[in-house]
């Protein structure tokens, strides 16, 4: 099974799909790499002009694969393959709609603050549950979600680990609206149509400004919130905490 689903480009609009759903698109190291590997190949196509990503089930994504996370990797960090998808989808020329419906879980709610447009349906939620597994939050959500929420909400969903529900995501400005399940795919596919007919030169040096806006403070950030990540999982209470959830 492909772990991305991709389209053909239709009118400069690229569909790529989270394709796990018996894990509820879970993120493995295959489905980052395949991912990674989907985004840098569109921004090198001239024929693609917008990403819209999705993924198939009633799930956007649960986030890690536990039982791969916890794997031992064979180089590196466990926390490369998430940084560098983060760090992919900065530097991606073309810009990025997110099409969420159902739960968007740590990672796959983390890498929606690096869209340029979010979609989600009315039973969506973004929900960040770190702390509760004894981890800190990563992806730069320290810092962009006190910027679109303020202190309390952001310490709400990212240290109590309180569901944001799609109209509360809405109201925070963490996605762009909320539709019925019914009407979603027609919602992404018509605003990733509106922005592939703009002039794509003028569209990337937009995307590129607004990315430079956070620009190196943000990379930074988000490496520190990786480190701070490794340490924290090598204590006691995070391996017990993933452990549990590995059993459940």
């Amino acid at each position: 099974m492909n772990a991305i689903l991709a389209t053909e480009p239709e009118a400069g609009v690229l569909s790529l799909c989270l394709n796990r759903p018996e894990k509820r698109n879970a993120f493995d190291r295959e489905l980052y790499a395949a991912l990674i590997e989907a985004l840098e190949r569109a921004d090198r196509d001239a024929e693609v002009r917008v990403l819209l990503l999705s993924a198939t089930g009633d799930c956007f994504s649960a986030g890690n694969d536990i039982v791969d996370f916890l794997a031992e990797p064979a180089q590196g960090r466990r926390t490369d393959p998430p940084l560098a998808l983060l760090r992919a989808m900065r530097s991606c020329r073309k810009p990025i709609i997110a099409q969420v419906d159902g739960k968007a879980v740590g990672i796959g709610a983390t890498l929606l603050l690096h869209c340029d447009l979010v979609y989600a349906s009315d039973r969506a939620a973004l929900v960040f549950p770190f702390v509760a597994l004894g981890l800190s939050p990563e992806g730069g959500s320290t810092q962009l979600l006190p910027q679109l929420a303020g202190h309390i909400k952001a310490f709400e969903w990212l240290v109590l680990g309180e569901p944001c529900r799609a109209e509360a995501a809405a109201q925070a400005g963490l996605v762009n609206a909320v539709v019925p399940a019914h009407r979603l795919d027609e919602t992404c596919l018509n605003a990733a149509k509106r922005l592939a007919a703009l002039d794509p030169e003028a569209v990337q040096r937009s995307r590129a400004q607004l990315q430079r806006a956070s620009g190196l403070e943000l990379d930074t950030l988000m490496q520190a919130e990786m480190d701070q990540f490794e340490q924290l999982l090598e204590r006691e209470a995070a391996q017990q905490a993933l452990q549990a959830f590995v059993r459940r």
